[in-house]
């Protein structure tokens, strides 16, 4: 009987630890942490079959905060990155380099930005899509998804 309960007792203590390491950040919001740091995903866009541009917001939960690099996911389809431009609260912005096309499951270069305590406001970006409303409706292609994600800065 006693080894029985030391049992439970040390399988009680290893599950509570595992839960309490498995913790995600105070707004619940989706992160990646490697060795180059902790990245938050600010936001998602689901593009359409056209050359465009789109203003993206970041998520109400997570304010406008300041990051120190920005990179972009796509999780499903194809799209060419044409142009991005990160605009701050201070009314400043930056140009990022042309990125070109990404497709399910790629990721972009981590781009560095400059200025230290700028606040992020919204990211222009100016895409393609590949593919055709004609091809998504008869499931051959779909809409691309990009993840916008940013790397928290540390102050």
């Amino acid at each position: 009987m006693k080894k029985f309960l030391s049992f439970f007792a040390v399988l009680f203590l290893a599950l509570s630890t595992l839960v309490g390491c498995a913790s995600t950040n105070t707004n619940n919001q989706p992160t990646v942490t490697n060795g180059d740091g902790e990245w938050v995903k600010i936001s998602e866009k689901t593009v359409n079959f056209k050359t465009e541009t789109d203003t993206v917001s970041p998520t109400p939960l997570i304010g406008h905060r300041a990051y120190s690099k920005i990179k972009l996911t796509c999780t499903q389809g194809t799209v060419n990155i044409k142009n991005i431009t990160v605009n701050m609260t201070d009314d400043s912005y930056q140009k990022l380099d042309t990125l070109g096309t990404l497709t399910n499951g790629m990721s972009t270069r981590a781009m560095t930005l400059a200025g230290d305590d700028l606040k992020l406001k919204s990211i222009d970006l100016e895409y393609s899509s590949v593919g055709n409303v004609t091809l998504n409706a008869v499931g051959v292609t779909k809409k691309a998804k990009v993840e916008i994600w940013g790397k928290k800065s540390v102050k």
